[in-house]
């Protein structure tokens, strides 16, 4: 798994190339524990964002633990790499596509920043693991203000440190604790490794 990973980080077109012929599957710098946390609180959701897509595994478990009826959005820049096609979003449309969830996922790609005129309101759901830097956060934060709806709930990916990977103290981490611990319009109600799980209070 280490060594997938290294190759996801360093030559993803090679990565790509692998997933394409099914030697690999697609990766995630989510964890077992924490995808399964997500799909706790995706379950029975009919109406959820993903901000932050990557290779599509993440994407693939919200979309199967959601409602029958159930619309995924996923906003992910997934930029060009010297005029192709990111091979990370390539693993991600086939990733999806061989899970036979096209028809459930919209794909906006695009930062948060531009996503908020492309996305309806009153969310139930919202997965965040984009751009980890304050800006970022501050950027995905600002979208779940204006679209979740009252008792919606946000999973926030590395908003704790876990004490074996000390390295994970990013700004997503200050973040939380700095602003979204300290919002009055939410609570935090469950974690699990760097996972948080905040819901929405009426005010």
């Amino acid at each position: 798994m280490k060594y997938l990973e290294r190759i996801s980080f360093r030559r993803p077109r090679l990565l790509n190339i692998l997933h394409s012929f099914g030697i690999v599957n697609a990766t995630s710098q989510t964890n077992e524990i924490e995808l399964q946390m997500i799909e706790k609180y995706a379950a029975g959701k009919k109406l959820a964002l993903e901000i932050g897509s990557y290779q599509g595994v993440s994407a693939a478990r919200i979309a199967k633990a959601m409602a029958a009826d159930r619309v995924l959005y996923c906003v992910d820049p997934w930029e060009a790499v010297n005029g192709n096609i990111n091979p990370c979003y390539a693993i991600f449309q086939r990733h999806v596509r061989r899970a036979g969830l096209n028809g459930r996922i919209r794909v906006l790609q695009t930062r948060s920043t531009q996503a908020d005129e492309l996305l309806p309101d009153e969310l139930d759901f919202v997965f965040i693991d984009g751009d980890h830097s304050w800006t970022g956060v501050e950027a995905d934060w600002g979208l779940v203000g204006q679209k979740l709806r009252v008792g919606g709930v946000v999973c926030l990916h590395d908003s704790f440190v876990p004490r074996d990977e000390p390295w994970r103290f990013l700004d997503s981490v200050r973040f939380y604790n700095e602003i979204i611990r300290n919002d009055h319009q939410f609570e935090t109600i469950d974690s699990v490794h760097s996972l948080a799980v905040v819901r929405r209070l009426a005010v």
